[in-house]
């Protein structure tokens, strides 16, 4: 235990330093949430493209018809997906607004249960915190889903990078102190 703390006190500057970045990246997100929602699904919908058509010219590379045709079917896949969201960026939102509430559900229940196997001193409240926010918000999404999905993306993306930003800031200051402590102690 007392080898975490000292390895997490010597980085605590770099967690400081991560938290504030996400704190003003969460804030930026915050202040520009539809913007930031549809630059996610520009972006999505982007990289679904580039790989469905990396799929399709790769299929041939398979071991058996079989495959290559699967292949070929996930990759037109992608393809229609991609260019879908890139062409219809609000109607791209939507959907992955879906898959952000199951993203902040499992990522909410996750770090439930990782917090209860860190000790509160170490920032273990801060991380049980921050997974009853984070499952708390995909709940109220899911229940304002499918009306709330045009800002929703970027004020969940927002508020997840602060709370992260958060918890991170608190880490680093504690693992800070307790840095302080050891120094003097030796």
């Amino acid at each position: 235990m007392t080898n975490v703390l000292e390895n997490l006190s010597k980085q605590a500057q770099k967690i400081i330093l991560l938290g504030v970045g996400l704190i003003a990246l969460g804030i930026i997100v915050l202040v520009y949430p539809q913007q930031s929602g549809m630059t996610v699904t520009v972006v999505v919908g982007l990289l679904l493209l580039i790989g469905g058509l990396l799929r399709l010219a790769f299929a041939w590379l398979s071991a058996s018809w079989g495959d290559a045709f699967l292949r070929f079917l996930f990759g037109l896949l992608a393809v229609v997906v991609g260019g879908y969201m890139v062409a219809q960026p609000s109607a791209g939102l939507q959907v992955l607004t879906l898959v952000v509430i199951i993203y902040l559900i499992a990522d909410g229940i996750s770090e439930i249960i990782f917090a209860l196997r860190v000790p509160p001193a170490t920032g273990g409240t801060l991380i049980l915190l921050s997974g009853a926010l984070t499952l708390l918000l995909g709940v109220l999404l899911w229940f304002g889903w499918p009306w709330s999905g045009e800002k929703a993306i970027g004020l969940l993306i927002g508020l997840k990078l602060l709370l992260d930003g958060a918890v991170l800031l608190g880490i680093g200051v504690t693992a800070r102190g307790k840095l302080k402590e050891l120094g003097s102690a030796g």
